[in-house]
């Protein structure tokens, strides 16, 4: 079932981000970003394009995943930064449709564990070059000038 559900939610949620960002440059859509949950730009366009590219197969496209689970995120902090800083009229409409969006993705990817970079991806970089081990840092130097006893 949530092989079926994860590219569905996908598709809508790339619809649904293209539809807004065509009501900026069309205009005559009514308001379509605010009225379904998406804030209409040129970024929300390419998420948008991306995940419904990505639909197809998801496991492949995990940064496209990521992107769309971190619009969710974006979104509730835009709207509360709008409201908090510029007073502007906080939408309900854009968090519920990011954090549900958002959610469904977290909930429905087959490999969960692959969301989030493991510490070793988000490091530096590995040289090859294996520290000592601290038995061959703490061992006493050998004295070679003495010989061992003659039998």
């Amino acid at each position: 079932m949530k092989r079926i559900i994860l590219p569905v939610g996908m598709l809508l949620m790339g619809i649904a981000l293209v539809g807004g960002a065509a009501q900026t440059l069309i205009g005559s859509l009514a308001s379509l970003d605010e009225q379904i949950g998406t804030h209409g730009s040129a970024a929300a366009a390419v998420l948008g394009v991306g995940l419904i590219v990505a639909a197809v197969n998801p496991s492949a496209h995990l940064g496209w995943v990521r992107a769309g689970i971190l619009y969710g995120l974006v979104v509730l902090v835009f709207e509360v930064g709008s409201w908090l800083v510029f007073r502007k009229t906080f939408h309900l409409g854009p968090v519920i449709f990011g954090l549900a969006f958002s959610l469904l993705l977290i909930a429905t990817y087959p490999e969960r564990e692959k969301l989030l970079p493991a510490a070793a991806e988000m490091g530096p970089k590995k040289t090859g070059v294996t520290p000592p081990t601290p038995s061959v840092i703490n061992t006493p130097p050998v004295d070679e000038t003495e010989s061992e006893p003659e039998a």
